[in-house]
């Protein structure tokens, strides 16, 4: 009897303890922490781990942040925070024009300010780079959707290069400006060099360039302000000058740097024919006119279109194999033989622009190995190609003369400036200038 009241009186002071235990007043538990609010900024490096500010129930609206992760696409987003799919739905068809949400790159920032009580997005912010967020809000008739660019503060750069090799190789370091850097300067000189094969060890190249910054921190390089090229002991200098609304390079006298057609219409790897009134073919073995330069390069690279104009051939031509040839103002036409493959917009007829891409490179017709076979033909007669003299662009006009001059005076007075050349990048914490 005695053991069975003790067990009764124990079971009750333990119910009792439990109690009180669940009650709780709060002296006991750890404090709970609010996190700080989380505001997206683009601009700011990427945040290490997406938030949620903040989770706190009463509060109706909330921020998400966040990066994309690997193998992470909108939707997979939208589920990880249960976000509402109707509005992701409308939140790509508004933005389609601005950015391809399906596109998402790994690292991007994301945000989201969400109405919890109505279950809807706000609005939406997604950096698309470095300078540039998609920003989408709702609206009373839906979703609107604009790019914005981050203030940048430009200022102004120089860089030295020694070219040992080629170009891509002589840039200061691997950083992807570089690339895009030394992608700027092949663009500006398309019409005087090619970069396939007329860069030599020894050549050199100054550069006076755009520097954005964001803040302290660099985002990359703007427009080539002014470039000198020595290029085999040739001295190529540009510079960048703008009238209204237009940009273009120009030489010291003021001449457009662009030419009617280009240098060179593809990536190649040598030579391996050169233009000829007789030479000793090695199929036929016999000796004949061979007045084409011929680009030995691996079946299936690009050709482009050495200058604007119209199709006026596209299809099999004997054995000249597929050929693509193209009328272009000034007596012009040139030819593109032993294609693999002719794009099917590329007809008779159709017009291209320069850089355009109207074939790729192969072996048809009568060819010993994969190359492209191109001429040029002016007021009925083939040239040479490589040798020929190009008409120019327009030039500056006579009224911006003056103006021009100016230009060319101060930039020419930075170039002078570079005596060596720059071994690295190096960041700045002073603005040089405007």
């Amino acid at each position: 009897m005695k053991r069975l009241l003790f067990c009764v009186i124990t079971a009750s002071i333990s119910i009792l303890f439990l109690i009180n235990l669940l009650k709780g007043d709060g002296r006991n538990r750890p404090p709970e922490k609010k996190p700080a609010p989380a505001v997206m900024n683009p601009a700011k490096t990427v945040p290490p781990e997406e938030t949620v500010n903040p989770p706190v129930s009463r509060k109706r609206f909330l921020t998400i942040t966040g990066i994309v992760r690997p193998r992470d696409t909108m939707e997979a987003i939208f589920d990880k925070h249960n976000l509402n799919k109707a509005d992701l739905s409308a939140i790509y068809r508004s933005s389609m024009k601005q950015y391809n949400l399906s596109r998402i790159s790994v690292g991007s920032v994301y945000s989201f300010e969400i109405d919890r009580e109505k279950n809807r997005i706000l609005s939406m912010q997604y950096g698309i780079n470095d300078l540039t967020f998609l920003n989408v809000t709702r609206k009373p008739e839906g979703f609107s959707a604009e790019n914005v660019k981050i203030p940048v503060d430009k200022r102004t750069g120089s860089l030295y290069i020694y070219i040992k090799g080629n170009l891509m190789n002589s840039m200061p370091g691997n950083h992807r400006e570089y690339r895009r850097l030394a992608h700027k300067l092949s663009e500006i000189y398309a019409w005087d060099i090619d970069f396939s094969s007329d860069i030599r060890n020894g050549d050199s190249v100054k550069i006076i360039v755009e520097e954005l910054w964001v803040g302290e921190a660099f985002k990359g390089y703007g427009n080539i302000l002014a470039a000198e090229f020595v290029n085999n002991g040739r001295v190529h200098t540009a510079y960048r000058f703008e009238y209204g609304g237009y940009a273009d390079y120009y030489d010291p006298e003021g001449k457009s740097v662009k030419k009617t057609l280009l240098r060179s219409p593809l990536k190649f790897k040598y030579i391996s024919s050169r233009f000829s009134r007789r030479r000793f073919h090695p199929k036929l073995k016999t000796y004949r006119a061979h007045l084409a330069v011929d680009y030995a390069a691996p079946t299936g690279t690009p050709v482009s279109a050495a200058g604007s104009g119209t199709v006026v051939f596209a299809g099999y031509r004997g054995q000249n194999g597929k050929m693509v040839r193209i009328r272009h103002r000034g007596g012009f036409e040139t030819y593109y033989g032993h294609l693999s493959k002719i794009p099917r917009n590329i007809k008779r007829g159709a017009g291209v622009e320069q850089g355009d891409i109207i074939g790729y490179v192969g072996s048809t017709g009568l060819a010993t190995g994969p190359h492209l076979d191109y001429r040029i033909k002016l007021n009925g007669r083939f040239v040479n190609p490589l040798t020929i003299h190009l008409p120019q662009g327009k030039s500056v006009p006579e009224d911006l003369m003056a103006e021009f001059r100016e230009t060319v005076s101060s930039l020419d007075s930075r170039l002078a400036l570079l005596k060596r050349p720059v071994i690295a990048f190096t960041v700045r914490k002073k603005k040089t200038s405007s």
